[in-house]
């Protein structure tokens, strides 16, 4: 699960035998079903995180304040 502001991205996911739950975004009891897209979102999500993580590593940047906006 990644926090995608105020929403919550929960990737698709599968069991021992093959089976996969198609991802979704939730935010206040609200879920929005990723049938076609939830892979690209969590390829998305990876991609900035090490975006980040490359710019906290380079820029010595507080990685207290990652991620946070003003």
């Amino acid at each position: 699960m990644t926090s995608l502001g105020k929403w919550l991205f929960v990737p698709d996911r599968s069991n021992f035998a093959g089976d996969v739950r198609t991802g979704y975004l939730s935010c206040n009891g609200e879920r929005v079903v990723l049938q076609d897209c939830s892979r690209l979102l969590a390829d998305f999500v990876r991609k900035i995180r090490r975006i980040e993580e490359d710019f906290i590593a380079r820029c010595g940047v507080d990685s207290g304040m990652a991620g946070r906006h003003v």
